[in-house]
């Protein structure tokens, strides 16, 4: 697919009775200009196994998403990612030396993960760092709405992994938790997946209350405590109704996957 690219620019045009134009530094529009050619091969770099963009990107580079997830050279190089079209607009650039740091806003189409992603009008800042005659990013920072999307990922993780529990069903477990997954209990008791398929799976007469969700994340892992309300048993024992848990995430193909679960709850 042929790779669109767009800038926008604005002009304000002020009238006078006298003639009169306001002029940005030169030095204003060489930084602008060259954030420009820089933003450029990022975003045109991005695309499988691309050589370009192991080029581009310094030894020491960082990435963070607006939903938190942090990636460093290696993890975000190894990431599926492909940029189709994408507009960027209101670039303010700044020059220290070697460094160059710029701010613009950008709207795109793309693919991560084998997912198609399309993204509205967004803010990020970019760091650039001057080595040997060329530029190279050193950091960038793809800024959000405010939500914290870390959270809202947990939460949905999360409540896929308590359904599946409460179903009962083997196949769905499994589809929400990672090969290597284990639990333990609060009781001393801890199981792998297949030790925890082949006993008696909790009982949940109702729908499990979450409360006080508290959610991280890096590269390919999240991790997240919380509260959590049930009226569950447990090969007849009763759980306590509300206490603490810790359950890990895997990131495994796009979706995020149970790895861990820490259950501190009373079994009586």
């Amino acid at each position: 697919m042929t790779r669109i690219r767009i800038w926008i620019f604005s002009f304000v045009t002020l009238a006078f009775a006298a003639t009169a134009a306001v002029v940005p530094s030169a030095a204003a529009d060489k930084n602008t200009e060259l954030a420009r050619q820089l933003i450029d091969r990022f975003y045109d770099a991005l695309a499988p196994n691309s050589t370009a963009l192991q080029g581009f990107l310094s030894e020491g580079f960082q990435i963070i998403g607006n939903d938190g997830l942090r990636f460093d050279r290696s993890e975000y190089l190894r990431l599926p990612k492909a940029i189709t079209e994408y507009v960027v607009d209101d670039i303010v650039a700044r020059r220290d030396g070697d460094i160059l740091t710029a701010t613009f806003t950008i709207a795109y189409h793309g693919e991560f993960e084998g997912g198609a992603r399309g993204v509205p009008r967004l803010p990020r800042l970019a760091v650039f760092r001057e080595k040997d005659g060329d530029w190279q990013l050193v950091a960038f920072a793809a800024l959000g709405t405010g939500v914290n999307e870390v959270t809202v990922q947990a939460g949905t993780a999360l409540v896929r992994f308590f359904e599946a529990v409460a179903s009962g069903d083997a196949n769905r477990i499994r589809a929400v938790v990672s090969p290597d997954y284990q639990i333990q209990r609060s009781n001393g008791q801890g199981f792998t997946l297949k030790e925890y398929l082949s006993r008696t799976l909790p009982v949940l007469r109702t729908r499990p209350v979450m409360q006080d969700l508290i959610a991280t994340s890096f590269s390919n892992t999240m991790v997240t405590r919380y509260k959590l309300k049930v009226n569950e048993t447990i090969a007849g024992k009763t759980v306590e109704a509300l206490a603490p848990r810790m359950t890990v995430f895997q990131r495994i193909n796009g979706e995020w996957r149970v790895a861990a679960h820490a259950n501190f709850a009373a079994i009586k």
